[in-house]
């Protein structure tokens, strides 16, 4: 976070940051639940002989909601994954306008899935669907791919008004030797 940027968005960044650090201690949350529900299946599986009825699906549907939600957490942070090998050569002003770019495209995609997903879990809600052993509700697990995609297109939109003002959201930081590798 730069001391140039405007005072409001200084506090958005802020409120971005605390907002994504509460959405990783609860994705931490919901990681040791799906340890937790994993060893009392394997302690009733293997001690009682009998399994936790739903447990496996529970279990993949958080794994699932940890790897979209942990995405706009990483979109926050600047630490999403971005080849700019080629980037580092050209100049600031083509780099800006590049990454700038980047970002409404990281947008598009972004609104395009969110789009595609939330219809997905209306339809799924529409008829009742629900999972085999769990009998949970598909359309949860469904929505919260929707709901985290809506989350990175904030988060996108408001990197983009930061790029066209020239900063941006926190950039990733080089890998270590980078530089000596390419020179």
């Amino acid at each position: 976070m730069s001391s140039t940027q405007p005072g409001g968005a200084r506090r958005i960044l802020r409120g971005l940051e605390g907002a994504a650090t509460s959405l990783e201690r609860a994705l931490a949350s919901a990681l040791l639940a799906a340890v937790a529900i994993n060893v009392a299946n394997v302690v009733a599986r293997y001690v009682f002989g009998r399994s936790i009825t739903g447990a496996d699906e529970l279990q993949v549907y958080l794994m699932a909601a940890l790897a979209f939600f942990g995405s706009a957490v990483a979109a926050v942070r600047g630490q999403h994954l971005r080849m700019d090998v080629l980037n580092r050569y050209f100049p600031m002003e083509l780099r800006r306008f590049l990454s700038t770019l980047e970002a409404l495209a990281a947008v598009a995609l972004c609104g395009f899935v969110c789009f595609i997903s939330s219809e997905y879990a209306w339809r799924i809600y529409q008829i009742g669907s629900v999972s085999e052993n769990g009998h949970i509700p598909m359309w949860i697990p469904h929505s919260l791919v929707a709901v985290a995609f809506a989350a990175m297109v904030v988060v996108g939109l408001f990197d983009v008004v930061l790029r066209v003002a020239g900063s941006g959201l926190r950039q990733p930081e080089a890998v270590d030797g980078a530089e000596e590798v390419l020179s």
